[in-house]
C-alpha cells in the first residue's frame, strides 16, 4: 500500500480538529501546531477520542466537551514529570557508577574492564570493551586527554574515568556481566536492592526510562515495555497485578510509570535521605484528576501509602 497522505497546513489541522469535535481558543491551537506540532500533540489527545466500534482502529472524533486547553495542561504536566524523572535516574547513574568502580576496582585492579576473565560473556565483554575503545580514542575530554599524554600502557583510562563515557544502557550492561557477584550484591545493597538480579532488571527499566526522557517522549498514559521486578520490600507502595507468563499466572509489578517512580525513590532516599524528589511528583500529582492518574498507574490511595505519606505529613 502506498502512502499517500499530503501535508496540511495549520489552518486544516485546526479545521480538521474542529470538525472533530475538539474546541479551544484558535490563537492558542495555532501557536501549539507550530511550535510542538500535530503528530506529538495528538499522543496526548488519543484517550479524548470516542471509543471505536468493531473493525475501527481510532474513531478520531472527540468526545463531547474536549478542549484543546486540556490537552496542552497534560502535556505541560508530562514534561515536568520528564524533567524529574531525569534528574533522579541521572543521579541513580551517578550513584551506580561511583559503587561499581569504586567496589569493583578495589577488588581486581584499576583496569578490571579490561581482564575478560573478570565477566561473564567473552563476546558481550568485548563488544562493549570496543566501543568504549573506540570512544575514549576519540573522545577529546580532558580528562581522556591527561591520560593519553602522561600513560602510555594500558592503552585505556582506569575504571574509575571511563564509566564517564558509557552511556546509562551500557553501564547497565557492564553491571549485569560483572561476574563477581559479591561486588554485584554489594552494589545491590548500596542501592537498596534485595539482590544483584533485581538491581539489574531495575536498571534495564530505568534505562528504557531514561532513552524516553532522553528523547522527549510521553511517560503520561504509556505502558512501559520493559517492567519492575517483584520487590517485595516495597510491595505496600508497588501496584501488583496477575498477568500470564510462560509459568504460568504470575503477580508481577505493572508496567506503567508509577511503579518506577516508587523504585526512583526507594533508591534516591538511600543516597540522600533528604531527597525532595518525592514531595515534588506528589506535589505534580496533586493536581491531576483522577483519571489522569490511572493512566499512569497511580492507586487511587497513592498519596496514603508509605514511600508518599511520609513525604507530605
Amino acid at each position: 500500500m502506498l502512502y499517500d497522505k499530503p501535508a496540511t497546513t495549520i489552518d486544516d489541522q485546526i479545521r480538521l480538529m474542529t470538525e472533530r469535535g475538539m474546541s479551544g481558543d484558535e490563537t492558542l491551537m495555532r501557536r501549539w501546531l507550530e511550535t510542538v506540532g500535530y503528530y506529538r500533540l495528538s499522543a496526548y489527545w488519543l484517550p479524548f477520542e470516542l471509543p471505536a466500534g468493531n473493525g475501527q482502529t481510532r474513531t478520531k472524533s472527540f468526545q463531547p466537551g474536549t478542549r484543546f486547553e486540556t490537552i496542552v495542561d497534560i502535556y505541560v504536566f508530562d514534561r515536568k514529570l520528564r524533567l524529574l524523572v531525569m534528574e533522579a535516574i541521572e543521579r541513580i547513574e551517578i550513584a551506580l557508577r561511583s559503587r561499581w568502580t569504586n567496589r569493583l576496582t578495589r577488588a581486581h585492579g584499576s583496569h578490571a574492564h579490561l581482564d575478560a576473565g573478570a565477566f561473564q560473556s567473552g563476546y558481550d565483554h568485548i563488544n562493549l570493551l570496543s566501543s568504549l575503545a573506540n570512544r575514549a580514542r576519540d573522545s577529546n575530554e580532558v580528562f581522556v586527554e591527561h591520560y593519553r599524554q602522561k600513560y602510555a600502557e594500558p592503552f585505556m583510562p582506569p575504571l574509575w574515568v571511563v564509566p564517564e563515557l558509557m552511556t546509562f544502557g551500557e553501564l547497565s550492561r557492564w553491571f549485569a556481566l560483572t561476574k563477581d557477584v559479591k561486588v554485584k550484591s554489594a552494589v545491590a545493597k548500596d542501592l537498596d536492592m534485595p539482590s544483584r538480579e533485581v538491581l539489574e532488571g531495575t536498571l534495564q527499566l530505568l534505562s528504557y526510562i531514561r532513552n524516553i526522557c532522553a528523547h522527549h517522549g510521553r511517560l503520561w498514559n504509556r505502558q512501559t515495555v520493559k517492567r519492575l521486578p517483584n520487590i517485595k520490600r516495597f510491595s505496600d507502595d508497588l501496584v501488583v497485578v496477575e498477568t500470564r507468563t510462560e509459568q504460568g499466572i504470575q503477580a508481577q509489578p505493572a508496567n506503567f510509570i508509577y511503579n518506577a517512580l516508587v523504585v526512583l525513590v526507594h533508591m534516591l532516599r538511600r543516597q540522600s535521605p533528604a531527597t525532595s524528589f518525592a514531595q515534588r511528583v506528589a506535589d505534580l500529582a496533586a493536581f491531576r484528576l483522577p483519571e489522569q492518574l490511572r493512566t499512569m498507574g497511580f492507586p487511587a490511595d497513592w498519596a496514603n501509602r508509605p514511600c508518599w505519606s511520609c513525604q507530605m505529613n
